[in-house]
């Protein structure tokens, strides 16, 4: 069994690979990558940890490609401390607790609407997509709230989002499938000019208008950092919750027993969603480069070197975690690789649990059942964002 991230066998289930990887090669050069895969969690920790060695810099850039809508600037996650620090401070104002605390209205009033717009389009009982009709379009309406901008275009920035995150796979892909990348691509780079100057004009109390007016040691942030910063959130915001709701409901198909025991107690749902992080996180891989030589388990690693430590990989290392290939209800976790670690360690991961949270226990108190439908699930193609493409469900209401 060979790994090939680009491989869509390997994407739909990688699971199986990054055991092998685990077990024979804890880090593997590969080919078509061009650089080395690191499965084992003490090792992907270590690269996470060490940012001197392992540096971000070239995350974006590895992940994007020609298809970056602002590559004139670094964004934040793609910067080494001390650079990185200065807008991870501005970011971290709209991430704080108790900033995301008073969202919280606003979540459940989103999943309620949703929920409505679901029950009027088929009524009590029926089909419906839970992504394209609820997960996908549920955190956006959240960040777009956030961020300030036109909740009424909500479809258009899961395009965007999915369209760029894809653009990792870009080796894999014909002409046509480029083209659609570069064109979400411009999209979402024109909306958001179009954002920077309305706000510039009439600055609102949303955190695009914060951005524009903050100062970090008497500097005001460029144009171009404030584009690539509203961008970042957007796709961070958009698709971690998604694909951490699409990939629970998909798993609750096979695993009726959890499902069963969520709906007859919600008080559970936060061990399940730490337990659905470990066991098929929405983020499986990240990206770093060496900035001297080095070694990883007894393997040398050049200067300039991409490495890919594994976070899915990680989180089902048998040396961390008994029983590491099963979905363990109570398993509750204490460490997870899901958000990252060290000073890239996600920023939002308060929001998007708190979300997925929510939005869980309203499913429940509303639904009397919703069940994915189908043998297989259709996996997005990205090797880097995890969730499902489309999952048709069957639903009865309370």
């Amino acid at each position: 069994m060979s790994y090939n991230p680009l491989d869509p066998a390997v994407t739909s289930n990688p699971y199986p690979h990054y055991a092998q990887l685990r077990a024979n090669e804890p880090v593997k050069w590969l080919d078509m990558m061009q650089g080395f895969a690191v499965s084992r969690w003490d090792d992907v920790e270590a690269v996470l940890s060490d940012g001197k060695t392992f540096s971000s810099a070239q995350f974006w850039p590895a992940l994007l490609g020609e298809y970056d809508p602002v590559p004139e600037v670094q964004p934040m996650i793609s910067l080494d401390p001390p650079g990185h620090v200065r807008i991870r401070k501005l970011a971290n104002k709209a991430f704080v607790p108790s900033r995301v605390g008073a969202l919280s209205d606003r979540i459940r009033s989103v999943t309620h609407e949703l929920i409505d717009d679901i029950f009027a389009k088929h009524g009590g009982e029926g089909e419906f997509d839970f992504v394209w009709e609820f997960s996908g379009l549920f955190p956006v309406s959240v960040i777009a709230e956030v961020l300030g901008v036109d909740i009424a275009r909500r479809v258009d920035f899961k395009n965007w989002v999915d369209d760029l995150l894809a653009a990792g796979n870009r080796a894999a892909y014909g002409p046509e499938r480029l083209a659609e990348i570069d064109k979400s691509s411009q999209a979402i780079r024109a909306y958001f000019e179009q954002v920077y100057d309305e706000r510039s004009a009439n600055p609102g109390d949303d955190l695009i208008s914060g951005f524009i007016q903050a100062e970090v040691n008497g500097e005001r942030l460029t144009r171009s950092e404030v584009l690539n910063m509203a961008i970042l959130l957007l796709i961070g915001g958009v698709e971690t919750t998604t694909n951490l709701l699409g990939i629970t409901f998909a798993h609750l198909k096979t695993h009726p027993d959890i499902a069963a025991a969520i709906w007859a107690d919600p008080t559970r749902i936060p061990a399940l969603l730490e337990e659905m992080l470990r066991f098929d996180g929405p983020v499986q891989m990240l990206f770093r480069h060496t900035t001297c030589d080095t070694e990883l388990a007894g393997i040398a690693i050049p200067k300039g070197s991409l490495v890919l430590p594994l976070l899915g990989s990680a989180n089902h290392d048998e040396r961390k975690f008994d029983r590491s290939e099963e979905l363990v209800l109570d398993r509750n976790p204490k460490e997870i690789m899901s958000f990252g670690q060290g000073p890239h360690f996600c920023l939002g991961s308060y929001l998007s649990r708190m979300e997925a949270k929510s939005a869980l226990e309203i499913l429940t108190a509303r639904f009397e059942s919703i069940e994915a439908i189908g043998e297989t699930v259709k996996w997005s193609d990205s090797y880097f964002a995890r969730g499902p493409k489309s999952l048709p469900v069957r639903f009865k209401a309370r």
